[in-house]
């Protein structure tokens, strides 16, 4: 994933809870499945697990 791309979503705060406690968390790129990015969409990693971050399409 692209350095610049990398830190835009290294700086989107993520809550988190486990149902006990939550904290304030980042999202981090998820290289492995980023051949599956998309226009509107990257895959991301949250401390709950595989993600995707979803923005309007600009078409």
């Amino acid at each position: 994933m692209s350095g610049g791309c990398a830190g835009s979503v290294e700086r989107i705060p993520y809550w988190a809870s486990d149902g006990r406690a939550e904290g304030l968390h980042t999202l981090g790129p998820d290289g492995s499945r980023f051949r599956d990015a998309d226009e509107a969409w990257v895959p991301v990693i949250t401390p709950d697990g595989p993600g995707v971050l979803l923005w309007a399409d600009s078409d």
